[in-house]
């Protein structure tokens, strides 16, 4: 696992763009990718984005559930942790876990209404940039959340 930005640490910004805070919906740690949680007439709480679902950006800090979370969101320079191989300037999206990974739209075999739905998910997914090029699961870096 390499670090590729060492200057900071795993869930600290490097530029702090838009920051807000919301109740997490289940405990969080610091660095994760989050996603919104809707809750019938409240806020929306934020819980740990997974594979492939709309983050909105990174957690600041580790909390338990129902304490506040403040989230890194469009215009933060934050350093997370990737789920592989991504290039600079590439798009990212949450993998598993609240890590980041490449959102790369791939041409299916068949284009099919389910297929070409999955394909475009990629992309409304993107919640930032890579701003490095990490090659392994577990390297860390920095991302634009956009």
């Amino acid at each position: 696992m390499a670090d590729l930005y060492s200057d900071i640490a795993v869930g600290d910004a490097k530029i702090q763009g838009v920051t807000l805070s919301f109740e997490a919906n289940a405990a969080i740690t610091k660095g994760q990718a989050v996603k919104y949680v809707a809750v019938a007439s409240a806020l929306p709480k934020v819980d740990v984005a997974g594979a492939g679902e709309k983050a909105i950006g990174i957690a600041a800090k580790t909390v338990a559930q129902g304490e506040q979370c403040p989230v890194y969101m469009s215009g933060s320079v934050v350093k997370v942790t990737f789920g592989g191989a991504i290039t600079t300037g590439q798009r990212v999206q949450s993998g598993a876990t609240g890590k980041v990974v490449a959102s790369v739209p791939d041409a299916p075999a068949t284009y099919g209404e389910a297929t070409m739905q999955t394909e475009l998910d990629k992309l409304h997914n993107a919640f930032g940039k890579a701003l490095q090029s990490p090659t392994a699961d577990g390297d860390t870096g920095l991302i634009l959340v956009e």
